[in-house]
């Protein structure tokens, strides 16, 4: 990407404004060269949280993702519409482009130079914009493939920055949590307080997330590279040095204020003339595995339908009715719900994961069953299922992977309805689930899905490519897989 100016962001109302943007606008950013050229780092930290978590939670990443990974159906033309969900708006695809390189990306990097520039160096703002730019990039990588990386920000030298490979990302991701993790000091006072929304300046919580982060980076790559075992058997030996409690969960709050609420609540709200949800439903996708089994997070993922006595879901395409179940506006899309970016319980989940297919360690399904056991109770417990409901399904429900026959897939399906309402985790979750046509769930080609086979990634941005005479020729389909795609 072609980056001609630094993008400067200094006021608190453009941190609100951009809750307040258009799914379908870019984002309105100065980049006068005339502006001025110091911006404090919390407040380039702060705007490039904001305009990052926007983004992924409304009508440019959430709605198109959700629709084409099948964890959210449309409800036919009784909902959304009955349309080709493979059709991608390229607003969505251009302004998340934007957000992981001209808006948030570039802000955090520039963020970066301003706290090592300082005297002294406010190394703990370095390191906590370092590991969120980590993980926008892990983002930007599994949902656009080769991405720029090692040129990225840095317009003077690279004005047109070459595209890394996928496998070179995530080690760039990696080596860039490591530095932050070493650059970490709890006991200085410098470092991002206030704008810090997730944590309050707590460094040793931010310690904790950049290993959970490069955890999750080596779960994504070990299919393609066996030799990660090797580090995640080593995180594995120290578990607490994750997100070991629900009080180390990434979220970005959101509040029942005007211009604060979560933005699928907003999303309702602005274009429907109301806080409910009129137009996505429970995806039989997703509800095949949680109706069956009373899963106590069915009242809190989805509302029954007006007319209704029970839940129902239709398939993603599907005609909906008076009795089809809808995403929850009633708890899912409150006014403030916040935003889940990294959880305890995934974490749970993938460290079972680990256990059960010997990853680093020797095969341990009693271990892996005691992580499973406390990743779906995390999870159930963070949505505020009922307590009684959790105890009856975790004691009679709940697989016990020392005796099922294919104990992964049990943990894939654990992650895949976790993961319902964070479509593009989702959507790595799936990838990395199975080989072709294994992955889990099964999905089909959506109906009146115009080719195939199943969309496996964001085309590259059509600004990208008129910009950039480095992107790859020619720019990879939707349908082609990436290095870690299974």
């Amino acid at each position: 990407m072609k980056i001609k100016n630094r993008i400067l962001i200094g006021t608190l109302t453009l941190l609100l404004a951009v809750g307040g943007m258009s799914c379908k606008k870019y984002l309105d950013i100065n980049t006068s060269p005339l502006t001025a050229t110091k911006v404090d780092a919390s407040l380039l930290f702060g705007y490039a949280i904001t305009a990052w978590d926007v983004n992924k939670n409304s009508g440019d990443a959430w709605l198109p993702v959700g629709l084409f990974i099948q964890n959210i159906a449309s409800g036919g033309d009784f909902g959304w519409e009955k349309s080709n969900v493979y059709d991608v708006s390229v607003y969505s695809i251009g302004n998340t482009w934007k957000v992981y390189y001209s808006t948030a990306g570039n802000n955090l990097n520039a963020a970066i130079k301003d706290a090592e520039g300082l005297d002294p160096a406010n190394n703990n703002a370095a390191a906590q914009c370092k590991i969120v730019l980590a993980q926008l990039m892990y983002e930007a990588t599994t949902l656009y493939g080769d991405v720029p990386f090692s040129e990225a920000w840095n317009p003077d030298e690279f004005p047109y920055p070459k595209y890394d490979a996928q496998k070179d990302v995530f080690e760039g991701i990696i080596a860039l949590l490591e530095e932050a993790k070493g650059q970490i000091d709890p006991t200085s006072p410098l470092k991002i307080s206030d704008y810090d929304v997730f944590y309050k300046g707590n460094m040793d919580k931010w310690v904790k997330l950049a290993n959970s982060i490069k955890f999750k980076v080596l779960m994504t790559m070990v299919d393609k590279d066996p030799s990660k075992a090797t580090a995640i058997g080593e995180m594995l030996s120290n578990p607490e040095s994750m997100l070991s409690s629900a009080s180390d969960n990434l979220l970005y709050p959101y509040y029942t204020t005007t211009d604060n609420e979560n933005p699928k609540y907003r999303l309702f709200k602005e274009n429907t003339n109301d806080a409910r949800n009129p137009w996505f439903f429970a995806n039989s996708n997703v509800f095949d595995y949680m109706g069956p089994k009373n899963d106590p997070r069915i009242p809190q993922y989805f509302d029954m339908g007006p007319e209704a006595t029970t839940y129902k879901a239709v398939g993603t395409e599907e005609e909906a009715d008076e009795t089809t179940s809808l995403l929850s506006s009633s708890y899912l899309y409150r006014a403030d719900a916040p935003s889940v970016i990294l959880s305890y319980q995934e974490i749970l989940l993938l460290q079972a994961e680990a256990y059960a297919r010997g990853l680093g360690v020797a095969e341990n399904l009693t271990k892996a069953q005691g992580l499973f056991h406390d990743g779906v109770k995390a999870a159930m417990n963070f949505y505020e299922a009922n307590p009684a409901a959790i105890t009856t399904y975790l004691a009679n429900e709940l697989p016990n992977l020392t005796t099922v026959a294919d104990p992964v897939k049990e943990i894939h399906i654990q992650q895949w309805i976790d993961l319902m309402d964070r479509p593009l985790d989702a959507f790595v979750q799936w990838r990395r689930s199975g080989s072709d046509g294994n992955e889990v769930p099964k999905l089909t080609l959506p109906p009146g899905a115009t080719a195939g086979p199943l969309i496996r990634r964001f085309v590259l941005s059509p600004d990208e490519t008129a910009a950039n005479p480095n992107v790859p020729k020619p720019a990879p389909a939707y349908n082609e897989k990436m290095w870690f795609d299974l």
